[in-house]
């Protein structure tokens, strides 16, 4: 718990204030069917805030796991970051990085070789808590997004996740 906020998962009660979430907070949003397959699919690793004075959900967290096929014919399982979002008046304290941290402990749980994730360029703030993960860019992928804007695709070896040396 974090100064009153609780991380926990996400019910598929709460799918439609997550979406809300997501409409007020990010230029990306997605149908209801696809909220419903990845807490179907992978119901540990989305999660939720909650402000436990007001019982509102303030952010969410959700990852899919995803399996490539990698040079030399093996398959390596990758945590992808779906989406990540805070309330704008909860931004500033620490909880999507606290969310995206019990997240990936929770992804971690599926027997993932690596997280990834895309991230506009312009979106310093998530580039930076990324970087202090010790995520990496790996490359730049143009016009990934809607608008046309580039995103970087960054990428962590689960084995050099430390959770604790944050």
């Amino acid at each position: 718990m974090l100064n009153g906020i609780s991380i926990r998962r996400c019910t598929r009660d709460e799918l439609g204030i997550v979406m809300s979430i997501n409409e007020k907070t990010l230029p990306e949003n997605y149908p209801q069917f696809f909220y419903e397959s990845i807490i179907e699919r992978f119901p540990e690793s989305f999660l939720v805030a909650e402000d436990l004075q007001t019982n509102q959900i303030v952010g969410y967290v959700m990852f899919r796991i995803e399996r490539n096929l990698e040079s030399g014919l093996k398959f390596i399982k990758k945590g992808h970051l779906v989406s990540i979002a805070v309330l704008k008046e909860y931004q500033g304290r620490k909880i999507g990085e606290n969310m995206l941290i019990e997240g990936m402990k929770q992804v971690k749980n599926y027997g993932i070789d690596f997280y990834v994730l895309e991230v506009r360029l312009s979106n310093t703030i998530a580039i930076s808590l990324y970087k202090k993960l010790k995520f990496i860019i790996e490359k730049t992928i143009p016009e990934y997004y809607r608008d046309g804007e580039d995103a970087y695709y960054m990428t962590l070896k689960v084995s050099n996740f430390e959770p604790d040396g944050i």
